[in-house]
C-alpha cells in the first residue's frame, strides 16, 4: 500500500481544541488499554542501556503517552531511568496529570520542536504514535537531529499501514463509545459531543484511517536512518505485535555506532531486522 500524506483533522489550526484534546486522550487511554508499546520494552531497554543515556526524553507527547506502564516495563527490563516529555504544542494539563500520578515522569512546559531539541536535554529520544504526521524530509530532520546530537532515539507507532490495519478502523466508533467513561479528566463536553452529537467518535475515525495511509513500514524507516545516519550509526527495525492484537506496530531504533564502521549485526531472528 503506498504511503499517503493526508491531513488529519487533529493537525488542522482551526480544529477545535476541544476535539483535539478528546482525540489526543482517547489515543492515551486506548494504547494504555491495549498496553500497545510492553512488547518493545525489552528492546527498548537494551537499547537505553548501551546507550548510556541517564533520561529518555519524549518528543511530540501529545497527551503525555504510553509511559504510565511503559515506564514500569523498562523498570521490569532493568533500566530505571526518569522520562522527560516534551511537546511544540505541550499540553501542559495533561503532563501534569501525569508527573503526579506516574513516578519518574517530569516535563517541559515550554514549547520543544523534535528537530531542535536544546542540549540540556540530553538523553535517549522517543517518538510514539507520531512520526506519520511529518512528511519524509522533516522525519527525516527528526532522525538528523538525533544524529547530530549523537542521541539514541526509537520510534513506533500504534499500527501499521495495511489493508487489515484499515479494516480495523472501523470498530473505532464502538472503541470511543466503549472507553468514553473511564477517560479522566471527566468533562461534560467529552460526553456530550461523543453520545449525543458524535463529532468526536467520527474525527477520531476519520483520523485513524488517515494515520494508517501516513505511517512509514519500517523499511523507509530504515532509509531515512541510513540517508542521515551514514556508517556513524546504527539501526535496528522490524514489527512488533502486541500480545492480543491483530495489527503489528512497526519501530526504528538507532545509536552511534560501537565499531569504527558503524556496522553492527548482520539480521537477527524473529520480527526485528537487527541492528546495520
Amino acid at each position: 500500500m503506498k504511503r499517503r500524506h493526508l491531513v488529519e483533522l487533529e493537525d488542522l489550526p482551526w480544529w477545535p481544541r476541544v476535539f483535539r484534546d478528546a482525540a489526543t486522550d482517547y489515543l492515551v487511554a486506548a494504547i494504555r488499554r491495549a498496553r500497545v508499546y510492553d512488547g518493545l520494552a525489552p528492546r527498548l531497554a537494551d537499547a537505553i542501556k548501551r546507550s548510556g543515556a541517564e533520561q529518555v526524553v519524549d518528543l511530540c507527547s501529545g497527551g503525555g503517552g504510553p509511559w504510565p506502564d511503559l515506564l514500569p516495563a523498562l523498570r521490569a527490563a532493568g533500566v530505571d531511568v526518569p522520562v522527560c516529555l516534551t511537546d511544540k504544542y505541550p499540553n501542559v494539563d495533561a503532563f501534569n496529570r501525569l508527573a503526579a500520578t506516574t513516578p519518574g515522569v517530569r516535563f517541559e512546559g515550554e514549547s520543544i520542536s523534535a528537530t531542535g531539541v536544546p542540549p540540556r536535554l540530553a538523553g535517549f529520544r522517543t517518538v510514539f504514535t507520531a512520526l506519520h504526521h511529518f512528511r519524509p524530509a522533516e522525519a527525516r530532520a527528526i532522525l538528523a537531529a538525533a544524529v547530530r546530537d549523537r542521541q539514541g532515539i526509537a520510534i513506533a507507532e500504534a499500527l501499521s499501514r495495511s489493508w487489515g490495519t484499515l479494516a480495523v478502523q472501523a470498530l473505532v466508533p464502538l472503541a470511543v463509545w466503549a472507553l468514553t467513561p473511564s477517560i479522566r479528566p471527566f468533562r461534560w463536553s467529552r460526553l456530550f459531543w461523543t453520545y449525543l452529537l458524535p463529532v468526536i467518535p467520527v474525527a477520531i475515525l476519520f483520523d485513524g484511517v488517515v494515520s494508517t495511509l501516513r505511517i512509514y513500514t519500517p523499511e523507509e524507516m530504515l532509509a531515512m536512518g541510513r540517508a542521515v545516519g551514514g556508517d556513524g550509526y546504527e539501526w535496528e527495525v522490524g514489527f512488533e505485535r502486541p500480545a492480543g492484537s491483530p495489527v503489528p506496530i512497526p519501530y526504528l531504533i538507532g545509536m552511534p555506532a560501537r565499531g569504527a564502521s558503524g556496522t553492527q549485526a548482520t539480521d537477527q531472528a524473529g520480527p526485528s531486522h537487527g541492528f546495520r
